[in-house]
This record gives C-alpha cells, sequence and structure tokens, in this order.
C-alpha cells in the first residue's frame, strides 16, 4: 500500500520591516503616541504638506505645552537653527481662522505669547505658519512661498 502526499507550496513573501524605535519608522521619533520627522531641506509651506502626506502624514500640529516644548527642543537641536520649521497650522480658507491641515482642533494650550505673532504685521498674504527658533518658538504667519525647513507628525494609529 502507498501512500501519496501532496504539499501544497504557497508564495511566501519577504517584506523587511523597516527598523523601528519606540514604535515610529526608522528617522522618526516619538512622543506620546505620534511620531515625528524634521525635514531641513527648504520647501514652501503647500511643497512640505505634500512631502508629509507622501509619508502619511501632515505638517506637525501642537496641541500641548509638553508637544510644543518637544517639538521646540528635539527639533532646535537638530536643525540648522537659521530658520524654524513650518508647522501645520494655517488660515489659507479663512483669513484669521487659524486651521491644522491634519483636521485636530486648535486648542489654546501653548501660551498666548507664543501665539502673539500672528497676524501681527499684514493684514492678508501672511496665512502658513512657523515656529521661530530663536524666539523661543513662538510661532508666526509668513507667506506660503517661502522656503524653509519643515516638521511631519504621524498621528496615533499612523505609525510607519
Amino acid at each position: 500500500r502507498t501512500v501519496l502526499t501532496t504539499f501544497v507550496l504557497l508564495p511566501c513573501y519577504f517584506i523587511p520591516a523597516s527598523k523601528v524605535v519606540q514604535g515610529c519608522a526608522e528617522g522618526w521619533m516619538e512622543f506620546m503616541g505620534s511620531c515625528y520627522i524634521h525635514f531641513d531641506e527648504r520647501e514652501t509651506w503647500t511643497s512640505a504638506e505634500q512631502h508629509c502626506q507622501e509619508l502619511n502624514s501632515h505638517l506637525v500640529s501642537i496641541s500641548s505645552q509638553e508637544e510644543q516644548e518637544f517639538v521646540k527642543s528635539e527639533f532646535n537641536l537638530i536643525s540648522n537653527k537659521r530658520h524654524g520649521p513650518w508647522i501645520g497650522l494655517n488660515d489659507k480658507d479663512v483669513q484669521n481662522q487659524f486651521r491644522w491641515t491634519d483636521g485636530s482642533p486648535l486648542v489654546r494650550p501653548p501660551s498666548s505669547e507664543i501665539l502673539s505673532k500672528l497676524n501681527n504685521y499684514f493684514s492678508t498674504g501672511e496665512d502658513c505658519v512657523v515656529m521661530i527658533w530663536h524666539e523661543d518658538g513662538k510661532w508666526n504667519d509668513v507667506p506660503c512661498n517661502y522656503h524653509l525647513p519643515f516638521t511631519c507628525k504621524s498621528g496615533p494609529g499612523k505609525k510607519k
């Protein structure tokens, strides 16, 4: 009596995983469940947001004083300190109605001093927000066509 054994070979794909550091892909830093990456290359605000979206993220949104301090301190260490980064806050749709690109609610945990430079020079034309390294991380709205470094954030559940 002969027993025939049949083997079914299924294709097996090996997909190398990115090196993960504390739940984030290589090159990203984790803080309070979100992942962050800074780019020193200079882009317009729109190009920077597109770059972030290609990485399944958005320009950084900041929802607490702790997050403000993290972004300010961590990326200040690695950035060329001449220019602060674009952040995801803008009032492109309606003047003086600032919104985050990732849809996060605009809460006001950062001190009013941090927000003091928004809409401080021109009534229009300054629709995109930058964090100013040399002014202790204060935010300022500037023309969106400036070429500046930028920081991306991937929110909870969107880790690499």
